[in-house]
């Protein structure tokens, strides 16, 4: 069976072409639907059984990142919370993750309540480098299993910096290990590091790195050093793909 991949886009969304490529890459039936062909009745959320939300700057990043999209995305709130329920995988990348959080899926579906946001980067400007990150092994992620402690992926946001509303909903964050991935040195003041989290269930996962730009060794900055070892962001791709099989 090839699953089949919603590959989420929106007015200035631009790695979908690259994530739609990295699943088709692992053996899944991607296809690029706008959220308008939703709104419409043209697709349905609820035909596929992958989601992807790719990264960019869907709207322009107006009012911020993400937030008109996620508005755009509260009129179908059931069948995302069906999908998301139901145990279908779900990746927000970059700007994905940024829908997630205020659309209140992650780091738990709360209903339209958000707690969790992505927030101007503290040195106040957009920051593109590869970072080093660590793996948390007790995370129930889907996404990161068999991933080594450390890996290098690339970052390019403004509004990167993870927060949340009090210390309670960090403590249950942490708690429950659903911070999947931190930063090695933290590039944009995220709380705790936190540059990827997940639901409990493990099936919903939204990270400000992209790993459909890792998905070739050859990608990779230093190259005589990748091409030793797999890309590190094909992983994330294969677990979705194999896990929905």
């Amino acid at each position: 069976m090839k699953p089949k991949v919603i590959v989420l886009r929106g007015t200035a969304t631009n790695c979908d072409i690259e994530t739609a490529g990295a699943f088709r890459e692992e053996g899944a039936v991607p296809e690029l639907v706008h959220i308008n062909q939703l709104l419409s009745g043209e697709k349905k959320v609820l035909d596929y059984d992958i989601m992807a939300f790719p990264g960019g700057f869907s709207y322009g990043d107006d009012i911020s990142a993400g937030k008109i999209y996620a508005v755009k995305m509260a009129k179908l709130r059931r069948d995302f919370e069906r999908f998301i329920k139901d145990g279908r995988p779900v990746i927000g990348i970059c700007n994905g993750f940024q829908i997630l959080a205020k659309t209140g899926f992650l780091p738990e579906n709360r209903g339209n309540r958000q707690v969790s946001t992505l927030y101007t980067n503290d040195c106040g400007h957009f920051v593109a480098k590869w970072v080093k990150l660590k793996v948390n092994k007790a995370s129930p992620c889907l996404f990161t299993k068999g991933l080594p402690d450390e890996i290098e992926l690339p970052i390019a946001h403004g509004e990167g910096k993870f927060i949340v509303e009090d210390v309670k909903e960090m403590a249950a964050i942490t708690g429950r290990d659903l911070h999947a991935l931190t930063y090695a040195d933290n590039p944009n003041g995220s709380m705790l590091d936190i540059a990827g989290v997940c639901n409990a269930a493990g099936n919903c996962l939204g990270l400000m790195p992209h790993p459909e730009r890792s998905f070739y060794p050859w990608q990779h900055p230093d190259r005589p050093a990748a091409a030793r070892a797999a890309a590190a962001g094909r992983l994330f791709f294969r677990n979705a793909v194999g896990y929905a099989r």
